[in-house]
């Protein structure tokens, strides 16, 4: 028999919330696979349906699992999805410093571009070649360039062959994009951002080259310079 709603514990859902999570890690259970029922939860934990329909609803708001009507919860694929929020979170919300999280994604974007020199495929590189062409067309356009410039690094990301790195980066960007857009795009002349485009093609084609040492160091100039330019505006802005 499951106990009473008024002899269960506030804290109970939270408590199964993190049991039916040992379960499915335990399981080794896939993303897609269905959890059992709310009654066989209910019935294999000891608990009433309210708690477990909320501590349900407590790994839907993780991200963990998703709610499909009529047929019951499932484990939700690998999403940028909470980490973007959660650095959408820092910026809007806590007011970490723009320069804060450049600083934390540079050491990321570097690894990416070295995985991806080693990693990357013929198609992967002809994509890459692809955007840097466009890129180079649109170096005026600041709305179209920070839009190829997040394909960019996504794409290198997607070549590193590291699905975490591929998602770190996407989150980082999907935040930043329009800090980056403002920051480091509108506030360059044409001179900077012929520079900035020129190590976006080094980094391009030391992966071409299948070159780890040389597409790290391309990416990791990119980010120094970046962050060297964005220090010296704020730093301006304040005098």
């Amino acid at each position: 028999m499951t106990p009473s709603s008024h002899q269960e514990s506030p804290a109970l859902p939270a408590q199964l919330a993190e049991r039916i999570l040992a379960e499915l890690i335990q399981l080794e259970s896939r993303p897609g696979a269905f959890l059992p029922s709310e009654g066989e939860l209910a019935n294999r934990f000891q608990v009433s349906r309210p708690v477990v329909r909320e501590a349900i609803k407590q790994l839907e708001g993780q991200g963990l699992i998703e709610v499909i009507n009529g047929r019951g919860s499932r484990i939700r694929p690998l999403s940028e999805r909470q980490l973007r929020a959660y650095f959408t979170h820092a910026i809007a919300l806590q007011r970490v410093p723009f320069r804060e999280l450049m600083e934390a994604r540079k050491p990321i974007e570097i690894q990416s571009a070295r995985l991806a020199a080693q990693r990357r495929t013929p198609d992967q590189l002809d994509a890459l070649q692809d955007i840097i062409q466009r890129m180079r067309r649109n170096i005026g356009n600041a709305d179209v360039y920070v839009d190829l410039d997040h394909d960019l690094h996504a794409l290198i990301a997607d070549a590193s062959g590291n699905a975490i790195i591929a998602h770190l980066v996407r989150s980082f960007r999907g935040a930043l994009n329009d800090l980056t857009h403002e920051m480091l795009y509108r506030r360059r002349n044409r001179q900077q951002l012929e520079r900035v485009h020129a190590l976006h093609e080094a980094i391009v084609t030391e992966i071409g080259y299948r070159n780890p040492d040389g597409a790290g160091h391309a990416m990791d100039v990119h980010f120094s310079e970046a962050l060297a330019f964005l220090i010296q505006r704020q730093e301006g802005g304040r005098k």
